[in-house]
């Protein structure tokens, strides 16, 4: 490429970016290499206007795996941990081929990035159809990773250890590799436009906000669990799931934490941690296992605990900033306060108030038009899906707050 003229690479940039959804064109190899990169960013402004709308169009129904790769390339560089070219465990072996796509160093393009914020905050349809679609595959991404880690798991316990196809290996790197891509670009998203998230002016950004936090803490309790079931696939260090690691998924997660509840404004990180801290599936344990702040659950453990070399953020010097360090330490005092504050502020719930769907969490929202109620999160879980209200079944047209009248 480097021996190509620029108006070729130019003129071929701009045939790339028109029919990049062809899949006889290689849009993504070309993003992958500075100098072709840089030649994408050449074209007419339009045009790479256009191209960033089409790689923003709703996942469904089309190859959206090689357009998140494409947001992905674009990226590397910029994300939280994410300036490397091979991952931390995989630096002793030797690559099959040092000129693959995907070994090349990080080229993030800027210009590009600007478009594709332009874009998101403007249209405001645009951005919760895209962002939708991408939480809606990664939801299924990471889905079908941990069910195959559970049969990979029980077929390796077996005597006859070689009845795990390779095959199946691939299907799940696959998967593992797909859900950290998904979730580096929701980082990309949240770091370039937070109003989308943030700003609950904006239609469906509380909801886009919610769905956000319930995958990350499913993401962090699944990946961080105490001698848990990734953990001892992970350590199985089984042919075909190089890939699967501690490292690449915890430190997307962290970067869309860490841009939520620290890299915004006061009203922004207020909003983020209420939604976060609300989610019944958050666990304190499972950010402070991001600095290897672990603790034994019974005493009984505790020997077998200290011999066991934890997971810890602060392990990566050559991968991560001490400035990212210290923002995982400000994210992690935080949340310990507002978890404090927030169960000491939590009075004792009487049985009719608490949400007859989990009873987990008071009544907090009401539905429209037929005015069932229930908790939030069950109600934002419930909307992913299904726009039948849980009793009635008639279609809820919108969800408010609710606040029990107060007693004389």
């Amino acid at each position: 490429l480097q021996h190509w003229g620029i108006e070729t690479l130019t003129h071929l940039a701009a045939i790339l970016a028109k029919h990049f959804a062809d899949s006889r064109i290689a849009l993504a190899s070309y993003v992958c290499y500075p100098h072709s990169l840089r030649a994408v960013e050449r074209i007419p402004e339009l045009q790479r206007i256009s191209m960033m709308k089409n790689l923003l169009a709703p996942y469904e129904q089309r190859p959206w795996a090689q357009t998140n790769w494409i947001l992905v390339r674009l990226w590397r560089g910029c994300g939280f941990g994410y300036r490397y070219t091979r991952l931390p465990h995989l630096l002793k072996t030797k690559p099959e081929d040092a000129n693959l796509p995907s070994l090349q160093k990080p080229c993030p393009s800027t210009l590009l990035q600007r478009h594709m914020a332009d874009l998101l905050r403007s249209d405001r349809e645009m951005a919760p159809s895209f962002l939708n679609s991408v939480l809606n595959q990664l939801n299924w991404a990471f889905s079908e990773f941990i069910g195959m880690i559970q049969e990979i798991q029980q077929a390796a316990e077996r005597l006859e250890r070689n009845f795990v196809d390779s095959r199946q290996l691939k299907v799940c790197a696959t998967c593992f590799d797909l859900s950290v891509s998904l979730l580096r670009v929701l980082e990309m998203t949240v770091t370039l436009a937070p109003e989308i998230f943030l700003d609950w002016s904006r239609p469906s950004s509380e909801l886009l906000l919610r769905r956000l936090a319930q995958l990350l803490n499913q993401v962090l309790n699944r990946v961080t669990a105490e001698r848990n079931l990734f953990d001892r696939v992970v350590n199985l260090r089984l042919p075909g799931l190089e890939s699967v690691d501690h490292y690449p998924i915890l430190v997307a997660v962290t970067g869309i934490l860490v841009r939520l509840l620290v890299d915004t404004d006061f009203q922004g990180a207020e909003r983020a941690t209420a939604v976060l801290l609300a989610d019944p599936c958050f666990q304190l344990r499972s950010i402070q296992y991001l600095l290897g702040n672990t603790e034994p659950l019974v005493l009984g453990m505790a020997s077998a605990s200290a011999d066991k070399k934890h997971f810890s953020l602060q392990s990566y010097t050559d991968y991560i900033s001490q400035e990212e360090l210290a923002k995982v330490e400000q994210m992690l005092g935080h949340l310990s306060e507002e978890s404090k504050q927030a169960a000491a502020s939590t009075l004792p719930t009487s049985e009719e108030d608490l949400c007859p769907i989990c009873y987990a969490h008071p009544i907090s929202a009401v539905f429209k038009p037929c005015s069932h109620k229930s908790c939030k999160a069950c109600i934002n879980q419930h909307l992913m899906n299904n726009k039948d209200c849980f009793f009635c079944k008639a279609t809820i047209t919108g969800v408010d707050d609710y606040m029990k009248p107060a007693t004389s």
